[in-house]
């Protein structure tokens, strides 16, 4: 089948219909492993706190609001002397939101369920699924959509980072150092993009 659409497309005849409008997203994921093992609950929260942030930030480029938050966690399966662990845990928000510091609240509630201390965890998820337009979303009785107030915080905190550099300024659960981070000694240098990785000669 694959090779007929191959001859049909090489002969001029298009076998994929293209879209005019690309259709919303239905989840966003954030993950990465980590630079070392996560031993401790204070590094893990930092990590899904940034995981959460970058799914925000996408959420909100794309006009998108989301009330399901999951969080993963598990260890280094290619180590098989350790002791194995894989955990998740999901958190329902009221009403669909793009409100960093909602979605950083609903998964410190789920990281909550799913850490269990003692192991050596690789890596991390954040997960947000159900995705809606943010124009779509009805609130509740005792639950809004995001104001705008809320709406007019997260524009600031995006525009400071867009012209100040990506964690400018941020959530302090997030935390500064990082010291989980993915590693990146061995990165080709940016001589076009950085100031500081300018060739010298």
């Amino acid at each position: 089948m694959v090779m007929v659409r191959m001859v049909l497309e090489l002969r001029g005849i298009p076998c994929i219909e293209f879209e005019d409008v690309t259709p919303d997203r239905k989840s966003i994921m954030a993950s990465r492993s980590f630079g070392r093992p996560v031993t401790t609950y204070v590094e893990m929260r930092e990590a899904v706190t940034t995981y959460a942030t970058r799914a925000a930030e996408k959420m909100r480029r794309q006009h998108l609001a989301t009330a399901h938050v999951s969080v993963f966690l598990h260890t280094n399966k290619f180590r098989p002397h350790d002791v194995q662990y894989y955990g998740s845990h999901a958190v329902h928000l009221p009403v669909a939101s793009a409100d960093t510091g909602r979605l950083i609240e609903a998964a410190r509630d789920a990281l909550k369920a799913a850490w269990k201390p003692g192991y050596s965890y690789q890596k991390g998820r954040h997960y947000a699924a159900g995705l809606m337009r943010r124009l779509a979303r009805a609130g509740r009785l005792w639950s809004a959509p995001d104001s705008g107030r809320s709406q007019s915080l997260m524009k600031a905190l995006e525009c400071i980072n867009r012209d100040f550099g990506r964690d400018t300024i941020g959530y302090a659960s997030a935390g500064r150092r990082k010291a989980w981070g993915l590693r990146s000694d061995q990165k080709s240098p940016r001589y076009t993009t950085c100031w500081h990785e300018l060739l010298r000669v």
